[in-house]
């Protein structure tokens, strides 16, 4: 039997190409040792709470806490561990951040169970990773990893097959067609996948894939239903991983595309976060990109993932009418409270959410700025409160930290709620979008909407 020609162009094609899931060199991720890896972020814990700058010293100092004897490069290891579980990262002040995920591992009596959730939840590329390889590829790993494997079943899938195969998919849409090359490899015989092998050392790209292999096997098949052994993946548990594969299906399978470390890792490394497209459109909304965010509702609502009483060109309006609120106040901070100057808008804690506005005043103080839409409820409140409390144990050297939460209405329970306690009364502070001289203006056609402020004061 000839080799088909769509192998050989496939082959060709893998040649030619550098991109691939990249998995750098780090400990591996097996259930046999998740209580070492908790032990890990154990002696990490005390590394966060002295501060120090992650640096060669400071590594070797972590490697020999973690296991005495060891060198820097064993730290370098452990820390793209914890970047592959999303639980740990270094920040741009090259120190050591904990995201939920890694507090919770410590604290979690199944942590087995929340590192499971991570592998089923990574993505692949992402801010983590080279850009030269991986800005190409936007795909769920596990997600096509079961589709492979369930496909296939009961045959297990070898390194060849997965390289060949599985590591270089770009896009969920390719599944089914790089499925149906791996029947047409797996019906040749011995010598003809022998030749393909041949080609595929030749090019020079093979031996990379190889290296990489053991670290991505490892991880992707971490949950307990499936097996990585004898450098073969398989399904151990069939029903488990078909539900699995159910739920990536209802629509948690979408691929985000972060602007920054610190966004990867708000999200990543979230206890409630999941690759769906409500996400994603929360994340696009943030970030000032409403196309993207209408384009991922507009998926949320094909899934059945949105209120029934939605609609697109509402969100649609809602998105632009957000941002362009936000862009108003930027450039009229002092229409908020004289002396107010600007931090940064969108400002990602990467523990307690996005900020909306960072602000100072005229006495250095920080002051956050929550910006709802429509009308604010109690629940802006409770974000306020949060965004305060992060804000102080992190970045302000002093204790007086105050924020606002500007709608164009407020509900009056937030009135209320403020009122009874004299220190809310003085640190959360509730305006209306009129309050400060402006009004939010909309025009909608069938397939567009255009925001914008209207400055009453400006009359």
């Amino acid at each position: 039997m000839a080799i088909p020609r769509q192998l050989l162009r496939h082959v060709n094609w893998f040649n030619s190409t550098d991109s691939f899931w990249s998995f750098t060199k780090a400990r591996a991720v097996r259930e046999d040792i998740v209580g070492e890896i908790v032990g890990y972020h154990r002696v990490l814990r005390e590394f966060v709470r002295s501060e120090e700058v992650w640096e060669p010293g400071s590594q070797q100092r972590f490697a020999n806490e973690v296991q005495p004897g060891t060198n820097a490069a064993w730290a370098r290891e452990l820390k793209m561990l914890f970047n592959q579980l999303g639980s740990a990262w270094i920040n741009n002040r090259d120190r050591v951040e904990f995201t939920d995920v890694g507090r919770e591992i410590l604290q979690s009596p199944t942590p087995g169970k929340l590192i499971e959730r991570q592998v089923q939840k990574y993505q692949m590329g992402n801010p983590q990773t080279s850009p030269r390889l991986t800005s190409s590829i936007s795909v769920v790993p596990h997600y096509v990893l079961l589709e492979f494997l369930i496909e296939s079943h009961p045959m297990p899938m070898t390194k060849d097959e997965f390289i060949l195969f599985v590591m270089k998919i770009h896009k969920h849409g390719d599944i089914p067609r790089y499925i149906s090359l791996m029947e047409d490899y797996r019906r040749l015989s011995s010598d003809d996948r022998g030749k393909i092998r041949s080609r595929l050392n030749a090019g020079g790209n093979y031996g990379k894939f190889d290296r990489a292999y053991s670290y991505a096997a490892s991880f992707l098949a971490f949950p307990r239903y499936l097996s990585y052994a004898n450098s073969r993946l398989s399904i151990a548990d069939l029903a488990s991983a078909e539900r699995a594969l159910s739920w990536y299906r209802r629509g948690n399978n979408t691929h985000i595309k972060f602007k920054s470390q610190k966004d990867w890792f708000s999200h990543y490394g979230g206890l409630d976060s999941a690759p769906n497209p409500i996400a994603a459109a929360d994340y696009y909304r943030h970030v000032g990109e409403p196309e993207r965010a209408t384009g991922a509702y507009r998926e949320a609502m094909q899934k059945g993932m949105t209120q029934p009483n939605d609609t697109l060109e509402d969100y649609r309006c809602r998105v632009y009418g957000e941002a362009a609120m936000e862009s108003w106040l930027v450039n009229n901070l002092e229409r908020i409270e004289r002396g107010l100057t600007l931090v940064q808008s969108q400002y990602e804690t990467s523990a307690a959410g996005r900020i909306d506005i960072l602000a100072r005043d005229a006495r250095d103080n920080f002051v956050v700025v929550e910006l709802k839409r429509d009308k604010a409820s109690d629940a802006a409140l409770g974000q306020l409160l949060r965004y305060l409390g992060w804000v102080r144990l992190s970045l302000s050297e002093t204790d007086l930290v105050r924020g606002f939460v500007i709608g164009e209405d407020v509900d009056p329970h937030m009135e209320y709620a403020i009122l009874a306690h004299d220190v809310l009364d003085d640190l959360c502070k509730l305006k209306r979008f009129s309050d400060l001289g402006a009004r939010l203006r909309t025009r909608r056609t069938k397939h567009k909407c255009r925001a914008w402020v209207e400055d009453l004061a400006a009359r």
